[in-house]
């Protein structure tokens, strides 16, 4: 074992890997440094040939270094799940010998922490667990020990011991406030540190002068105006790009010009010559073109060469090639992509005025609010209906507040646009404006949204089936399907009272009910099957319960004009549509998923129901769903393995007497097994304090149909009670006294390769109030291995009397692989004054069952222990 081990270890750092290098921002001279570090510490480097400007055998790629993620492949390579990662992964990997998280090395732009390294100072607990799972999200590193690699520090005074030592040991990091990072995931951008950083934070300062002016940002240099052909002809590319190392622009492309760009024949023809020039042709075949460059997202052209998958530009972003003969993606910066002919729907009839930009960024967002489709004014007025500004340090934020002019910042304009639709202003991140911070720094981040212009402009569309082929697919005569379904346009949207409308108006010779279609986004629900018993009485269910509304719809759909443009309404309908709104979740007649969970309420709006003939109107009230009685958790029970469909018949049939079954160990009533068992689930919810009960319980509700007495069918099991000498007739009790809090305040410690799993026994600790931490033998800081103070004035006190407060627990493997990690957490522990216990997991599963705290010292792990054993 150990000599493989050794083996493995021998290996070279990037062995089996294949690497290609994306030339864009690397001199000659990176790309030999990373060459050969990669070659000679065993990976295989396949060379990336800027003449094609594509990836040659892209599928045998594992790794593919690049500074951005601008180069054609970049989409293409995600679907294939290769590693995307920058060139700095590299040194990364061979300065600690193996390798690292591609993840915290993506070009990615929307991972915007992906180059943070952060350490926590003395900061409260819950800021440090925030702050780790806000940078881990975005694509950054948390550390738990101040080192080199380390890019910030997070502390709240420079009095901070870490502070001192980062100061002392010369450390180039940033040291800056927690809001920081909680500004940057507001935004969702990383912004600039300097209002935050130390010795002197600009926002802790009231008497803070003006906020500065900001750079223009890069992500908008060359890509201001989606329309240049009015600004003369297209720049000439600089002498000093160097053909070897950018990725060619034309290089045996084919260009097709659009007929909207409406070019002069002397435009046309420069424009011609330099992509010739550049080793491109101009075609007036779209199906041979590999470029279509157009002013719009509309016309034949566009939808064929976008479903093609052909690189599709404006006159702007063909510009940009020419200029830098590199290729970067259109979508990537807003004002290189055709853009809407009508605009962004709703935002005709805007008034907008920007405040706090100026130069290159101004120019920018004048153009963009013109691409949406709104007037743009120079002139901030109070008949403006939206100020766009960097900051709220300026008159025109001042006028807005009085006039009540909606402020915003500059994300909103940018995702309106990206998504062609209209975000709305109750998202805080478009409101928010960090202090001191001046948000133009981060201008043009934003990209257009792949699948949202996909599916509104371009998305390849399906002819809808007949009316008699969908109802033979479901078994059911053709008049049954509701015809207000089915569309021939897939984008088209309607008001949701049409929606309403779509899924009330049904017609009335249907005698099973469609299946559900998911529209809701969840995928755990179990669905309605067609011909199943148990969906039609779930149907059956909610159609009596709409009962009421179907029929007022029917009623109100013979008046003349209909629902929408009929007469008045009723005043007394009207004061009962209000009372049924303000009871709203608590209404008696409410409908309840089957699914429930909690005992939260779900509606059933987006259900599409086959209505029963009037007369069953009357037994609505009768057939309304019957409250949870008890919730139950099964354990190790196997009736339903391999055959969900009876599951979720025998699950819906319980439901309606009132037993609700869940996998939920943290809410139980009744928990049901054949025997005592040792499963995460079982031993979780023994915290609650539940019945429990054999399987017997179960088959008396699935063969009656209803739900027997829980202390008739107590589960007995003598062969646990010998083995383990444990008695759940005494640890129910218990657990209801603790109240879910035996581990309260008790941060336990776990090895990774525990038998059962890490997940298993944190899952097990958090159910009875503690905490978990993996221990992988590195440092812990000190506010989690602080002694326990024990409270002695309660119920839970009585069952924690064995606890000496000061013992660290790790649970850990019999094994001699976790003796060094061993000696390290008694290091910890002798460090803060605690006495180290390093257990078996029976310490554990017999401090949950047993539900008090209490020790056998055939429990305790030592290397002596290990070594003895056979």
């Amino acid at each position: 074992m150990e000599d493989s081990t050794m083996l493995e270890a021998s290996q070279p750092t990037f062995n089996d890997l294949t690497f290609t290098i994306i030339p864009n921002s690397l001199t000659e001279e990176r790309q030999h440094q990373l060459a050969d570090d990669i070659v000679t510490n065993g990976g295989t480097l396949h060379t990336f040939d800027a003449s094609v400007g594509r990836i040659e055998r892209l599928k045998e790629i594992t790794h593919i270094i690049s500074a951005t993620s601008d180069f054609p492949d970049y989409y293409d390579s995600l679907d294939l799940f290769i590693h995307v990662i920058k060139p700095t992964w590299v040194d990364a990997c061979l300065k600690v010998g193996k390798l690292k998280n591609p993840r915290a090395y993506s070009p990615d732009p929307a991972l915007f922490m992906n180059d943070v390294v952060i350490c926590c100072g003395n900061i409260p607990e819950g800021d440090k667990e925030a702050i780790a799972g806000g940078v881990l999200a975005t694509g950054g590193q948390v550390t738990v020990a101040l080192t080199k690699q380390v890019t910030h520090l997070v502390a709240l005074s420079m009095d901070d011991p870490r502070c001192q030592l980062a100061s002392d040991k010369r450390l180039h990091c940033l040291v800056v406030l927690p809001h920081w990072f909680d500004d940057c995931l507001h935004v969702g951008r990383r912004i600039s540190e300097r209002p935050y950083s130390f010795p002197e934070p600009e926002i802790l300062n009231v008497t803070a002068g003006a906020i500065p002016s900001t750079r223009t940002s890069p992500q908008i240099r060359d890509a201001t105006n989606p329309d240049p052909a009015n600004n003369g002809l297209p720049p000439i590319p600089p002498a000093h790009v160097q053909p070897s190392r950018a990725i060619k622009a034309f290089d045996q492309k084919k260009v097709k010009l659009g007929e909207d760009l409406q070019l002069s024949g002397n435009l046309k023809g420069v424009i011609t010559g330099l992509i010739s020039a550049g080793g491109g042709e101009v075609t007036t075949n779209l199906d041979e073109a590999d470029i279509y460059v157009c002013n719009y997202r509309d016309g034949q052209d566009y939808v064929k060469a976008s479903q093609a998958e052909k690189q599709v530009g404006n006159l702007s972003w063909l510009y940009y090639l020419i200029t830098h003969d590199v290729w970067t993606n259109p979508m990537r910066r807003m004002m290189h992509y055709p853009r809407p002919r009508d605009g962004v729907p709703g935002f005709k009839g805007y008034r907008i005025s920007i405040s706090s930009y100026t130069g290159e960024a101004r120019v920018y967002l004048e153009n963009l609010i013109k691409a949406s489709g709104a007037e743009f004014t120079k002139t901030f007025k109070q008949e403006n209906t939206h100020l766009i500004t960097a900051h709220k340090q300026s008159e025109k934020c001042e006028a807005a507040e009085e006039w009540g002019v909606n402020v915003v910042n500059h994300m909103w304009l940018e995702d309106s646009y990206a998504k062609c639709k209209e975000q709305t202003l109750t998202n805080s991140k478009y409101t928010y404006f960090p202090s001191r911070t001046n948000l133009g720094e981060i201008l043009g981040q934003t990209e257009i949204d792949r699948s949202a212009v996909e599916k509104i402009f371009f998305s390849k569309t399906r002819k809808p089936k007949p009316f008699k082929a969908v109802a033979q697919e479901h078994n059911l005569p053709a008049s049954s399907i509701p015809k207000a379904r089915v569309t021939s346009d897939p984008t088209a949207h309607s008001s949701p009272l049409a929606e309403k409308n779509k899924r009330t108006k049904t017609t009335r010779d249907v005698a099973t009910p469609l299946a559900k279609r998911r529209t809701d986004g969840k995928e755990n629900e179990s669905p309605i099957v067609p011909g199943s018993r148990g969906a039609k009485d779930r149907a059956l269910s909610k159609l009596h319960e709409s009962a009421p509304d179907i029929a007022k719809f029917e009623k109100e759909m013979k008046r003349k004009g209909g629902v929408i443009h009929g007469g008045r309404r009723d005043k007394d309908a009207e004061a009962e549509d209000k009372s049924k709104k303000s009871k709203g979740r608590d209404s008696v007649g409410s409908k309840r998923s089957i699914e429930e969970v909690d005992g939260e309420e779900e509606t059933s709006g987006d259900d599409e129901l086959a209505e029963e003939p009037a007369k069953r109107n009357k037994k609505a009230k009768k057939d309304k769903l019957t409250p949870i009685k008890y919730r139950m958790l099964m354990s190790k029970d196997e009736r339903w393995a391999n055959n969900p469909e009876k599951e979720s018949k025998d699950k819906g049939r319980m439901r309606e007497i009132g037993l609700f079954i869940t996998d939920d160990f943290k809410k139980v009533d009744l928990l049901c097994a054949p025997k005592v068992v040792r499963t995460k689930k079982f031993v979780s919810a023994l915290a609650c304090g539940p019945t429990i009960v054999s399987s017997s319980f179960l088959d008396f509700a699935l063969k009656n149909n209803k739900l027997p007495p829980p202390q008739k069918h107590l589960l007995k099991d003598e062969d646990f009670v010998r083995t383990h000498d444990i008695h759940l007739e005494d640890a129910i009790p218990r657990a209801k006294q603790n109240q879910k809090r035996l581990l309260k305040d008790w941060t336990i410690y776990c090895s990774e390769t525990v038998s059962g799993g890490y997940d298993t026994f944190k899952d097990i600790i958090v159910a009875n109030g503690g905490q978990c931490q993996m221990w992988k033998g590195r440092g812990i800081n000190n506010a989690t291995a602080s002694k326990r103070k024990i409270d002695r004035s309660n119920e839970v006190s009585q069952n924690q009397e064995e606890d000496e407060g000061d013992v660290l627990y790790l649970i850990s493997e019999a094994t001699k692989k976790e003796f060094p990690n061993w000696a390290k957490f008694r290091e910890l522990a002798k460090k803060h004054d605690m006495i180290p216990r390093i257990v078996k997991t029976e310490w554990l599963l017999h401090v949950a069952m047993a539900q008090y705290v209490h020790w056998k010292p055939e429990w305790e792990l030592n290397e002596e222990v290990v070594n003895t054993m056979k």
